[in-house]
Order: C-alpha cells, then structure tokens, then sequence
C-alpha cells in the first residue's frame, strides 16, 4: 500500500504518506503558545507521517485571525514550542509550522485595536488599510523572524499560509489585489517571503494555496498552476486546499463531492514537478489512494478529528469511526475550541478510562445508548444493549435527506461493528420495563419532531430543526414547499449553502410573503439536540459511571 511508503520532503524523511492538515483548534493560550492540551492532541495523531501545526500568527500588531490561536512572535516562546515539537518526535514523527498573516480576515478587536491590512482597501469584515511599502517589508520580516523561532524551536519545516484568503492569497488573487504598484503582481510578494525566510533556515519551506477560490474573479486551477510553476525552485513542496471568504472551501459537508478537489488538483500537478500534498474531505483508504495516483501525500483533516487511529487502523483492519461531514462542532473555532460530534474524546486526550466490572443493562439504542454502550464495554463492564425495534440507529433511521442519510449510516455501521468487537450482546424487539441498580435509560432527554406525510399542500418551514431540514426532501416531491432564513440557522456556511442549492435543484423556493401556506411549521430554536451533543453526553455518562454506587 502506497500510503505506507516512506517519502521526503527535501531531506526530511515520513514514515508514511499521510498527513494531519493544519486546523484551528483554540488549544493555545491567549497568549500564543501551546497547552499541555495542544500537545496531547498533537501526540494523540503522531501515527502520521507530518503534523502540521494551525495557522500561527507572524506579529502580535496585526496577524491573528482567531482567539488562543498561535503565535510565533516572540523568542519567548521557543521553549513552549520546542516542548510541542519534542514530544511529537518521540514518536518518530515529523511537525511543521503554518506560518500565517491574515491581513483582511480579521477584526480589530482580535488585533489588540489595530486597523487591519490588506493588499487593497477591500474590506471583508472590519475597515482595512492599504498596506504600505513599509507595511509590505515589516510583513515579510516578522515571517522572518518566525521562521527562525520555528527552526530553533525544532520543528522540522515551514509552511507559508497562501490560501482560504489570508494575507499572502490575498496579494495573489485577482480579487483582493488592485495594487497599482509593482506588487500588483502579487507573486512578487510571495518570493520575497519565500527568498528571505530561506535566507535564514536550513529546514523545508512550503506553501499552501488554494486550488480554486469558487469565484470567476479570484484563483483558478490554470492560474495557481502558473503561480506554482513560477515559485517551483523556491519551494519544497506545495500544499493544495480549496476557498477563499465564501462558504465553499477546504472543509466541504456531505452534501459535496468526496474528496473534494482532485480535478482542480491535477491540473496544478501538470506544471508543477516536486513535493505536492493534496488535501479535501479524504475519508477512506479509497480516497487517500486516488490522491497517491499523482500526489505524494495524502492530507487527512476532519477524519483525524473522528478518529486519531485512522492509520493504525488501516495497518491492521480496524474499525474506523468515521467522519460525517456535519460541519458543527468543528467549525466553531470564533468561539469555541475544536470538538467533534462523533468523537468526544477530541480535546480531553489526557482522560483515561477506569476499568469496571459488572453487568450493565442499557435501554436504547440510539446514538446515545451505542456509545455508552461503546464506552462501558471499553471499560470492562457486561454490557447488554435492548433496543424495542427492529434495528439500532434510533431516530438516524428517521432521515429523509439522502445525503445526510448516506453521511450518517456510517456512523451507525461503526457502532454496530464497534459493539460487536467489544462483545455487547444487542437485543433487539426488546424493552426492559422493571429498574433495577444496573439498569442505564439512555433514551434522549428531546427528539426531534416525528415525519407526517402531505399530499397537495402549501407548505412553509420556519424552523432551523434539524428533522424538517430532512423532511423537506420527501415533502418536496408531492407538494409545493417554501423556506425561510430561519431554516439555515445555526448550520455551518458550507454546510447551509449547499443545502440550499440542493433544495433549489427539487423546487424548493424562499418564501415570496404573498404565497399562502395551507401548512405552515413555525418552530424556531436557539438550541436544540445534536447528534454531537447526545454521544457527548453519553460518553461523559460513561466514562463516570460507577455501579458500587447503585
């Protein structure tokens, strides 16, 4: 199997061909460098061949773009990163540093009340200023400086963050970059970086860039192939991702194409000869090989979120809990740090599983009775699992939406193998009735609202549930269905805009305010029960539970 070759970058040799995409974590402190945390997250994935660290930002006047991100600013924190950096490679594994700045994607507030900069005077969020001449030379010499702090910090290679719109890929779109003076040419920019940060370092310099910018305006697959192609001898290897500002991007939901940016990539192959790392929704084996057909690593992100065995599992067949492409938990870094909806360990690395014994019953074979039932056995207890249908899954068999369905049912297949391994006897048609002191309820605390079928109606959905989001689907095919705003709130951009374009492919409309719904469903929620939130508590049901006390 090709992905468990060994390869270099430059003359830094992987152990295997896959690697753990930079993601915004908020593991940092606010301050810049990483938590014991961080590092346990780190460490959790060191199974792959190169980890590459999140953004990391260049100067502490106006790089960030996110709360407790890191930062490379200091020589103060060479100790903390060197302390990240030790621990990977204890595990014989590799770590790179995305260096990033993020000129216009910021706000003020985020820039300790700086203005932020940008190629051009094109705002995004706050008011940005026009970057200077000097502004231009003081960017390039805090990537400098970070290089420098990342060498002697022991990381083993550098990536320069040129996509999803941040500085660098602002100055090569055509979009962002209206300059009038030489730096028009915003390669120009890019070498300058690329020269001078070499000046200094003896490790790996790459770049990350985005293969399109979905917009008719900004990058393209032939245009990055010719920016690529101009940059090849000052590179050591190119990183490929996808977006710029708008929802379609480098982290696409179930309702896109799996994986994601192939085509976009091939074209940038063809011009570009050395080191090329692909990334976009690589879930399986399958997917990673398809990459391996013309790249030399496979770039694994949201798949190590859900499963930080993925590669061990794949040596020896294992169970791979897979990713779902929800786009929740995991795309609330403004506020929030990295979770996952089907792993509840992302974040709490450092919580072991105290052994158990005994008999447990539990009631409910949901989501939530799976993964107690998961963990319990996980733990050494007897576990029986009673479901009072038919089939595990609980209200996953209630999906109407054919992608999430698709998306979904792998879930349900993890748990299914998962409990076999750890030897759950599962019963199904059964319901215990009596409570006795190992007798665990899990059935969820709310549900979402029960399918009721329509033929001929008017029907309007103001509601964000996640169970008429499904139901519009199978409403669509009998009756004229419109939507409001509503609907999409609370979901992840990617994630609500391609539901929306899938809505417009079976006539689903927004609603006009003339039309007169003969059905009308208003039911809007600021919080309501995810598939994330039930495992999560489940788990942390789990993990506690302690049948002496019974």
């Amino acid at each position: 199997m090709r992905l468990l070759e060994p390869f270099k970058i430059a003359d830094v040799e992987l152990k295997n061909r896959v690697v753990m995409s930079p993601m915004i974590t908020n593991f940092g402190t606010p301050e810049g460098y990483p938590t014991e945390t961080h590092i346990r997250y780190f460490v959790r994935r060191s199974s792959l061949g190169l980890l590459i660290t999140e953004y990391t930002y260049v100067n502490k006047t106006d790089a960030r773009g996110s709360p407790n991100e890191l930062g490379l600013y200091t020589d103060e924190f060479i100790p903390k990163f060197a302390r990240l950096t030790e621990a990977v490679h204890n595990h014989d594994t590799k770590i790179f540093v995305q260096l990033v700045h993020v000129g216009r994607k910021t706000r003020k507030a985020l820039i300790w009340g700086n203005s932020p900069v940008a190629p051009s005077n094109i705002p995004l969020i706050d008011p940005v200023r026009e970057m200077t001449k000097d502004d231009i030379n003081r960017v390039i010499d805090d990537f400098v400086k970070a290089a420098e702090r990342a060498e002697k910090s022991g990381f083993d290679g550098i990536e320069l963050h040129g996509a999803h719109g941040y500085l660098i890929a602002q100055f090569l779109s055509p979009a962002t970059n209206k300059r009038e003076d030489e730096y028009r040419d915003g390669v120009k920019f890019l070498e300058e970086i690329i020269k001078e940060v070499k000046r200094v370092v003896s490790i790996p310099v790459g770049l990350r860039i985005s293969a399109t910018e979905f917009d008719p305006q900004g990058l393209n697959p032939e245009t990055v192939g010719k920016i690529a192609k101009r940059v090849e001898n000052l590179l050591d290897y190119l990183h490929l991702s996808a977006g710029r500002d708008g929802p379609l991007g480098g982290s696409s939901s179930f309702y896109y194409k799996e994986p994601s940016y192939l085509e976009e990539a091939k074209v940038i192959r063809n011009q570009f000869g050395k080191t090329l790392l692909v990334a976009g929704s690589i879930l399986t084996v399958d997917d990673a090989e398809k990459v391996l057909e013309f790249a030399d690593a496979a770039v694994l992100a949201r798949q190590i979120l859900a499963d930080p065995d993925w590669l061990i599992k794949v040596k020896d067949g294992g169970n791979i809990r897979p990713c779902i492409r929800c786009n929740q938990l995991c795309r609330l870094m403004a506020t929030r740090e990295v979770r996952c909806d089907v792993n509840p360990e992302l974040g709490w690395e450092p919580v072991e599983l105290r052994k158990g014994e005994g008999e447990v019953n539990i009631v409910g074979g949901g989501v939530t009775g799976l993964e107690m039932a998961r963990v319990l056995a996980k733990r050494g207890f007897e576990v029986k699992l009673y479901e009072k249908d038919s089939k595990l899954g609980g209200q996953l068999n209630e999906y109407k939406d054919p992608f999430k369905k698709a998306s979904f049912i792998k879930l349900l297949e993890y748990y299914e193998k998962e409990l076999k391994r750890l030897g759950v006897k599962v019963y199904l048609n059964s319901y215990i009735k009596s409570i006795d002191g190992h007798t665990i309820f899990a059935v969820p605390s709310q549900r979402q609202p029960i399918y009721q079928e329509y033929k001929g109606e008017v029907i309007l959905v103001d509601s964000n549930l996640y169970a008429y989001q499904d139901y519009i689907f199978e409403w669509a095919k009998q009756n004229e269905v419109y939507i409001t705003r509503n609907l999409f709130k609370g979901l992840d951009r990617n994630r609500g805009y391609l539901l929306e374009e899938k809505y417009k492919e079976i006539g689903v409309r927004e609603w006009d305010n003339r039309t007169k719904p003969t059905v009308h469903i208003h039911d809007v929620r600021n919080s309501q029960q995810s598939i994330g939130q039930s495992i999560s508590k489940a788990f942390w049901y789990a993990v506690e539970y302690d049948n002496s006390r019974k």
